[in-house]
Order: C-alpha cells, then structure tokens, then sequence
C-alpha cells in the first residue's frame, strides 16, 4: 500500500489524483521537538464522477475517539466506482494529543478554540493554521466529530446553527437523539468553515477514550444518508430525525460546593424545573448540596466522575424544544 507523503511546501490536490479509488496521504502540517514532523493522516476516496468534497473531521480533541472507529466503518460503505465527488476523512486530527491520550494540544491548548490558527505564532497556532489551510480549505461540507470530554458523557447530539438553512440542512439529515441550536462559537473548526461558505455542523458522539459502536452505527447512518443528499450515492434521503428532540439552546448547571457527586438523570431523560438532578456529599456521607434544575429541559450530557470541586460542570441542560420541528428530509416535498 503506497502512501502518499504532502511536503511542508506541497499543496494537497485533489485533482491530481486518480479517480476510482482510495488514496491514503500523510500531510505535514508542523515539526515537532525531535525536528520530525506531524504528519496528519488522511483517507481520500476519489469517486468516478464529479461531484462536492465532503471532509469528515475526527480526533480533534485528542481523546474524543468514536469519529476514528465511525471514519474507518465509512470506508467500507463506500466504492469509490461508483461515487460521485470526493470524501476527505480525517481520522485523527489532532496528532500530538491523540499520542499523548489527551483532549489538548502538547502545549496544552484546545485547537478548537483557536481556529484557523496563525502561521507564525505557537506551536498549536501553526499546526491549526496549516491543518485549515492545507485541508479543511479543500471541502465544500464538513461534518466534525467529538465526543464529551473525560469525565463526562454525551447522548448522541448535533451542534448546529440552525437559522441558516444548508447548516439545518446537514443537522437533520443525521440520526441524532437531539439537535441543539448552536451559533457557531469563535475560533472552533466549525466556525471558521462557515464563515468561509464550508457549511460545518458538530456530531458528538457519546464518550471519550472508548467505541461506543451503537451511536457510532447511527452516526454512519446519518452520514450516509447525507451523501445521498448531496447525490454522492445512490439512495433517496431518509427521515431519521422523528425522535429527535430539537432544543433551541443549551447550557451547563455547575456545583456550588465541592465533595462527592452523584448525578441522578440519564441522557437524554426530560426533567421538570426545581428537579433534585444531583448531591454533593462530604467525605463523611452527608449532603453539602442539592442541585435543582432551574428549568426544564433535555439532558444533553452530564458528568460521571464523583470527584466534584466547587463550580464543577454537573449536568448539561438543552431547553426550550423549537420550531420547525424536524418532520421531512431537506429537499423532499
């Protein structure tokens, strides 16, 4: 199996390269201390037939791993003889962190807040800029995948501007339990995309640091279905998103006491404001805190780890379920 090695001073073309099959391709994107450089990995399937670049982003937290396992079951869905355009699959993004099993960077910075980085700047500003400009630039859609961070855990849910309408578009076609209406937040991968007319939308996709093959099967679910929309596939777009509760936003209840956590809701449960949602106990058992939900709402996600200090994130609330409800595929009458 040839790989194909981009050069610091290279520019990915995917127009050079061969219709009709799957190409793999190492991308420099910065030099490490040894002097060696980060190499991104990238899975290029080149269809027969012209047709849009959909990239499909993973491991952008470095320990956010279910997008890897969703990418690698992506490839063997798709013949690329019978494809139309191009898929970019990205399964690890974040390099340095995912060999260091970490959410950040290696000099402990969240790239998703830094986008579209600089090219003289820090070590993760650079590897930021030449990760966007070297191959997010390349796509006309983006699909970005996460999951919750280590300590907490996700349903299966969709961050979404959903005022605008390609943006909407993409949201429903997936097969989310929920959607949450999310302007896109400055210096994420998602945000830089649509502002650069790249319409992104965020999948988390359950937990860290483990596949979770249920939600990554449903993910591959709405990811197919979205290349049939796009006419990439053969198949007519279905309606995956009836069960889907659509919040019209979204926030974290913290603690106010610090101790031994337990959180009661699972995903995905609905609960009623002025709910016991949570304690904080002392080391000696009794209750320092009861945490109430001051309105009702979704759960999103939530943390799972007891260890609990003042001002922790406890539980992630979506609210205020908002209209147009999903109820058709986009496109279809």
């Amino acid at each position: 199996m040839q790989i194909l090695k981009i050069k610091a001073k290279e520019d990915l073309k995917l127009s050079a390269l061969k219709r009709g099959e799957i190409h793999r391709v190492q991308v420099l994107v910065s030099d490490n201390a040894m002097g060696v450089p980060w190499r991104v990995p990238l899975i290029i399937v080149k269809g027969m037939e012209n047709g849009p670049v959909l990239g499909i982003t993973a491991a952008l937290h470095g320990n956010e791993l279910n997008g890897i396992s969703t990418i690698f079951k992506l490839i063997k869905e798709v013949n690329p003889l019978k494809l139309k355009g191009t898929l970019v699959l990205v399964p690890i993004s974040n390099v340095p962190g995912y060999l260091e099993n970490k959410r950040y960077f290696s000099d402990n910075v969240d790239l998703n807040r830094i986008m579209p980085g600089k090219p003289i700047g820090k070590t993760s500003e650079i590897y930021a800029h030449h990760f966007v400009s070297k191959i997010v630039s390349k796509f006309n859609y983006l699909l970005d995948l996460h999951t919750a961070s280590h300590g907490r855990v996700n349903s299966l849910y969709i961050r979404a501007d959903l005022e605008n309408e390609e943006t909407r578009n993409l949201a429903y076609l997936q097969n989310p339990q929920i959607i949450v209406q999310k302007y896109d937040e400055e210096g994420t991968l998602r945000s830089w995309a649509n502002d650069n007319n790249i319409p992104a939308i965020t999948i988390e996709i359950g937990n860290s640091n483990a596949f979770q093959h249920t939600l990554i099967d449903e993910t591959l679910e709405g990811i197919l279905n979205t290349m049939k929309y796009l006419k990439m596939i053969r198949g007519k777009p279905v309606n995956m998103v009836d069960d889907a509760v659509v919040c019209d936003n979204s926030y974290w209840i913290y603690s106010q006491r610090g101790g031994i956590i337990d959180v009661f809701p699972n995903l995905a449960d609905v609960i009623t404001e002025g709910q016991v949602i949570a304690k904080v106990y002392d080391v000696f058992g009794q209750v320092k805190e009861e945490i109430k939900a001051n309105m009702s709402g979704v759960v999103i996600g939530k943390n799972v780890s007891p260890n609990c200090e003042a001002g922790n994130r406890v539980l992630h609330l979506g609210v205020s379920v908002m209209c147009p409800k999903p109820g058709h595929i986009p496109g279809n009458n």
